[in-house]
């Protein structure tokens, strides 16, 4: 798992990153930062999917909390604070566990438990949640099981939701880390198809449903893979 520290006090995030490396190896630390705008500069930049974030609340520019709306993907957050009085906000926010400072290591392992429970729960097929999408100034919440599929375009993506298409600053490559496997296959270098969508296969193209049938090309290194998907409905 992929995660990031967003914590000012120096003790505290020797603390986090000391517990992270003692987690049996199943952390792996991108970064440390003590500034709300250090952290979201490293996500917009950053390629590799964040799965975690350790985040305290009162930091030097900004509530942590504040933060979280702004996020693009929803990570597992982990509250880690030296205050209770923020606890009912951020169950609010769907945060994993709120850590009070100072915490033990036993305390951290209970956290971590709770979020491998629920990358299980949500490793299995289950595409009812959602992304925000920043499109031409905008910030737009679109269900995933509603998005068509997804087109590479440059530095950016195209996402297809029915007749509407929104331009999102992304790599292909992120957006197919971001959205579950279990609902999107790559069909071609520069598309991803929502699996629910596809209703036919021929030689070279995939079809998919809608008030306009859609067409995309299926590429001859991403053939073999989509057909023991489709064949066998994987």
């Amino acid at each position: 798992m992929n995660c990031i520290i967003i914590e000012d006090d120096f003790l505290s995030q020797q603390t986090l990153i000391r517990n992270c490396k003692a987690f049996d190896g199943e952390l792996n630390i991108l970064g440390v930062f003590e500034t709300i705008e250090a952290a979201r500069t490293f996500i917009e930049k950053n390629s590799v999917k964040i799965d975690v974030i350790f985040l305290d609340i009162i930091l030097p520019d900004k509530n942590g909390l504040d933060f979280l709306p702004e996020l693009p993907i929803m990570p597992y957050v982990i509250i880690t604070t030296a205050y209770d009085i923020y606890a009912v906000q951020a169950f609010e926010f769907n945060v994993v566990d709120y850590l009070r400072k100072p915490f033990t290591f036993r305390r951290f392992m209970q956290a971590m438990e709770k979020v491998k429970k629920m990358m299980k729960l949500d490793n299995v097929a289950d595409c009812s949640g959602f992304i925000v999408l920043k499109d031409k100034g905008r910030s737009i919440k679109v269900p995933i099981n509603d998005i068509d599929y997804v087109e590479s375009y440059s530095d950016y993506v195209k996402i297809f939701v029915g007749n509407e298409c929104y331009v999102h600053l992304a790599s292909l490559k992120s957006m197919k880390e971001t959205l579950s496997e279990s609902c999107f296959i790559q069909v071609h270098r520069r598309f991803l198809a929502n699996k629910s969508k596809i209703i036919s296969v021929e030689e070279s193209k995939i079809i998919l449903s809608g008030n306009n049938l859609k067409e995309l090309p299926l590429s001859r290194a991403q053939r073999k893979q989509f057909l023991e998907f489709f064949l066998n409905n994987k």
